[in-house]
């Protein structure tokens, strides 16, 4: 069972601090070659005030080097907004790689496939709009890796239908898990039950469970910058 221990006791001052030079260590590996993309999502987020929100550069630069060193072949990106997660997956990929990005909103997906290919990843990059629940169990699996970046807090009810997809040895990852250490830490760093509701962080920990005890998968959770990872068992 998850400890109720805080167990993170940083200041605001030492947050920022490691922000600092989490932005510095991107900058030495290359910096977001997507930052435009991410920007124009945050300032549609904001226009909009819909669930559109990126994963954080750090977090696709680790997710990218992981599908470099996988080398996937089909990938699918789960909640891909406008497209970010999915180009920085994309440009890890082998040039005849593909990546099908899938939205609820029809309009997040139709900017999406125009960004990809002003961007030149338009024969690399596909997208779908629709729920993921109902989305997946149409598509012919399977997928060498698969991003979720489409729930939060609560158990997806696409989870079933996404492992199936996924290949033997396949890559599962998952962002989100910032959530994990507010529960585990006891100091949200926001008030996540205007969001997820009042059991967000037992949902959570109840989420976190079911994929460390699931007979078809081994997962692993990095805290910095929180994420996920699972691979399929053979």
């Amino acid at each position: 069972m998850w400890c109720g221990r805080k167990c993170d006791t940083r200041s605001v001052e030492e947050a920022q601090n490691e922000g600092d030079v989490a932005d510095r260590l991107m900058e030495l590996a290359g910096g977001d070659p997507f930052v435009d993309v991410r920007l124009r999502s945050e300032t549609h987020q904001r226009e909009h005030g819909c669930g559109l929100h990126n994963a954080g550069a750090p977090q696709m630069q680790l997710i990218a080097a992981l599908a470099r060193t996988a080398a996937p072949r089909r990938v699918l990106d789960l909640g891909s907004g406008l497209g970010y997660s999915t180009l920085w997956i994309a440009q890890a990929l082998e040039a005849d790689a593909s990546v099908l990005g899938i939205d609820v909103d029809p309009s997040h997906v139709a900017e999406a496939t125009d960004l990809a290919n002003r961007l030149g990843y338009g024969q690399r990059v596909t997208y779908l709009a629709g729920y993921v629940a109902d989305v997946l169990p149409k598509l012919e699996g399977p997928f060498d890796m698969i991003h979720d970046d489409a729930w939060f807090a609560k158990t997806p009810d696409h989870l079933d239908a996404m492992i199936g997809l996924l290949r033997p040895g396949g890559l599962l990852t998952m962002v989100n898990w910032f959530l994990l250490v507010d529960a585990l830490s006891g100091q949200p760093r926001n008030n996540w039950a205007a969001f997820a509701g009042p059991t967000w962080a037992e949902d959570t920990k109840q989420y976190a469970e079911l994929l460390a005890g699931h007979h078809e998968l081994d997962a692993i959770w990095v805290t910095r910058p929180p994420i996920a990872f699972a691979t399929k068992r053979r």
